[in-house]
């Protein structure tokens, strides 16, 4: 075997091998927990239907571009991603359990919440259980690219003290 090919063999086999390192370190350079947000397909009526109702039910004001708050109690909360905001804005308790069922309503994208994040596919819930430790807020971020206005895609969970 010849230098140059004992070479290109040592060469192709340590980048091969930096790419597998670097592959599994991926969610250490990010920073953040990837098991926390869980999947489940979940058609567009049967989502709609659950985010009607909590809306409809839990409403306790409207922002002026028309997205509703709702402060719904403990249990099951629906928020919809889409082009380029997430809604509805959500007022929790702190202290209190929440399961959230985060689903994309148009094209790809992600969301960061409470130091997780989850890819947002359609036809997909991402499910994350969320407890509140004190009053504050806690961010919503879209981490995939989703268009132009991609950079605008957050929102704030105002968490209300303990009743």
């Amino acid at each position: 075997m010849t230098d140059r090919c004992l070479w290109e063999r040592m060469l192709v086999g340590g980048t091969a091998a930096l790419l597998v390192a670097a592959f599994a370190a991926m969610p250490a350079w990010r920073g953040m927990p990837q098991a926390a947000f869980e999947s489940e397909s979940m058609d567009a009526t049967r989502f709609s239907a659950g985010y009607d109702a909590m809306v409809a039910r839990y409403k306790v004001g409207e922002t002026e571009d028309g997205l509703p708050i709702v402060r719904p109690p403990p249990g099951d909360v629906y928020v919809a991603a889409e082009r380029w905001r997430f809604r509805p804005l959500l007022e929790l308790q702190a202290g209190q359990s929440y399961r959230l069922h985060v689903a994309s309503q148009d094209i790809l994208h992600g969301i960061v919440v409470d130091g997780h994040e989850a890819l947002l596919v359609p036809g997909q819930a991402a499910l994350l259980t969320l407890t509140p430790t004190g009053p504050g807020s806690m961010s919503m971020v879209c981490s995939e690219y989703c268009g132009l206005e991609h950079n605008k895609m957050r929102s704030l969970i105002t968490v209300l003290e303990k009743e």
